[in-house]
């Protein structure tokens, strides 16, 4: 009996020296990969889904984040590397999904929360479908740029087999992203895409352009920062000359 018992402590220990070998391989290998990452900062990821209206008091109690590094180059420029004290009495103003990167756009006073979206001074809030690939990379608190591809129509209302691509807003601020869908392309053809819903701040005419477009062309999308500056014009069509600028000068 004693020697089943012998028997049995040693097997148990030494399979809790090879688990905590095993954990300590793990770590290793991951510390290792952060170490090999080019210029790396810290950044705070959300280790949950963080709803509208919880406090940075009540993240940073309840660990609702975790610390990471990134290539500072794949990360946007406020983005948190930590959750400070300062923030305690702010509000996150739009819901975050687990594993999204926390900005500091996404805080703000508890007044300015409405509907679930902070809302900028004399804007509203517009939902729209788009099926841009950069749109996985948009997050909310981003600003993009959105550019339309549409049909071209005579003032007559004649419609032509021209198409054309311009900047239709210049710049707008991301107040949400939505979940991504399939969606096929053509009864005929069986190809899918991949869609997303975003929701942006405009004003009256702002919208009112966006809805039209997206009632006549396809939206995409161009992630921005503070360096670039994206000017309306003619923009772009499918013709060798004349028109606006032509794709094949």
């Amino acid at each position: 009996m004693s020697r089943r018992i012998l028997a049995i402590t040693i097997a148990i220990v030494l399979a809790t020296l090879g688990t905590v070998g095993g954990l300590i391989l793990v770590f290793s290998a991951d510390n290792r990969a952060e170490n090999r990452i080019g210029n790396p900062v810290t950044v705070a990821v959300a280790a949950m889904a963080i709803p509208v209206g919880t406090t940075g008091a009540q993240i940073r109690e309840e660990e609702m984040v975790r610390l990471v590094k990134m290539p500072q180059a794949s990360v946007p420029a406020d983005v948190m590397s930590e959750i400070s004290p300062e923030l305690d009495s702010m509000v996150i103003t739009s819901n975050i999904a687990a594993g999204q990167l926390l900005l500091r756009a996404q805080f703000g006073d508890d007044a300015a929360v409405t509907s679930g979206l902070a809302l900028p001074p004399g804007k509203m809030a517009v939902t729209v479908l788009t099926e841009s690939p950069e749109a996985g990379f948009v997050q909310a608190g981003s600003e993009v740029a959105i550019f339309v591809t549409y049909p071209l129509v005579q003032a007559n209302g004649t419609t032509t087999n021209l198409e054309r691509t311009r900047v239709l807003l210049p710049r707008v601020k991301v107040l949400a992203v939505g979940p991504r869908q399939q969606q096929s392309r053509s009864s005929s053809s069986g190809d899918s895409s991949n869609s997303v819903m975003l929701t942006v701040a405009v004003n009256q005419e702002e919208a009112e352009r966006l809805i039209e477009a997206l009632s006549h062309g396809t939206l995409y999308l161009g992630l921005l920062n503070d360096s670039v500056e994206v000017t309306p014009g003619s923009g772009v069509d499918n013709t060798d000359r004349g028109g606006a600028t032509p794709l094949f000068p």
